[in-house]
């Protein structure tokens, strides 16, 4: 039986507060979605809706700042009533750190990402690689640290529940299962990443597990593997199988679905995530909006 997400990473908005919140959004300019990449606006949008309520902002950065802090490492808003342009949540996420996306002009960039289940990235293996558990870009020489995801539509169906893993369990279930030679092959061997082609190519190489994180996307791994110019032993891509194996099957996953509103705030080192199969995926019309946050 998957557990839902605990209560003490759940954090309630009251209404007065969500509404004084939405006041101080809409009050601002509108904004395209890329003029969301100045960091300048980001910051001014910050500083314009904290000034408005500063306390009550601040509260609830504080607050999910702990939830994400501490295992699972992961913090649930619910309650916050967000602007249609956007604004509440750019500043919410540029107060844990910088927005940041791929650039503009490549394809499908977008600063605030649209996810929906029709453009998401079909696997070799059936399904979609979102329904697998993984590291947000995994194909960046540096993944970035923080995923804010809002719940904007969910699917009507009650697909597209989100599945998150956080790296303490990932270790409890490897050693468990596969011993702990396992776990320190995962850290002390380096596996290559394929980069994304907006970072300029090529490749990097990090190990899976570090003393407190974990990097995971088998597909970007098998990307490079792919491109012939690298190559891992054999126990290495026995390894790599059967710990996909073990956490795919875990019953350590936290699973629950997101409603409308609901924000989701996750560390990307220490936590790998999914969702669970659509039906019909070409015409649910489940939106969620991500941002990628970079802290350092």
């Amino acid at each position: 039986m998957l557990a839902e997400l605990p209560e003490s990473c759940r954090i309630e908005i009251s209404p007065g507060l969500a509404g004084d919140l939405l006041r101080a959004a809409e009050r601002l300019p509108r904004y395209e979605n890329k003029d969301f990449y100045s960091v300048s606006l980001q910051t001014a949008i910050l500083n314009g809706i904290r000034r408005e309520c500063t306390d009550g902002f601040d509260w609830i950065v504080s607050a999910a700042g702990e939830c994400i802090s501490r295992r699972p490492y992961t913090a649930l808003i619910r309650g916050i009533r967000f602007d249609d342009g956007n604004r509440l949540f750019v500043a919410i996420n540029r107060a844990f750190g910088e927005l940041v996306a791929p650039p503009y002009k490549a394809p499908r960039a977008q600063l605030i990402h649209y996810v929906q289940p029709s453009t998401d990235l079909r696997s070799p293996r059936g399904g979609s690689e979102s329904e697998r558990l993984h590291t947000d870009a995994a194909d960046w020489e540096i993944p970035v640290e923080l995923v804010s995801m809002l719940c904007t539509r969910a699917d009507p169906r009650g697909g597209g529940r989100t599945r998150l893993l956080d790296v303490d369990s990932v270790r409890a279930d490897v050693e468990c299962n596969l011993g702990i030679d396992a776990i320190r092959l995962l850290e002390s061997e380096p596996v290559p990443w394929q980069l994304a082609f907006y970072r300029g190519g090529g490749l990097t190489w990090r190990p899976v597990l570090t003393d407190i994180g974990i990097c995971w996307r088998r597909y970007t791994i098998d990307q490079a593997l792919i491109s012939g110019s690298v190559r891992l032993c054999d126990e290495m891509i026995g390894a790599l199988d059967k710990f996909e194996a073990v956490i795919e099957a875990t019953d350590r996953v936290y699973e629950f679905l997101m409603h409308e509103g609901e924000l989701l705030l996750s560390d990307n080192s220490r936590t790998v995530h999914a969702r669970t199969p659509v039906e019909a995926p070409e015409t649910s019309d489940r939106l969620m909006i991500r941002s990628w946050i970079r802290t350092c």
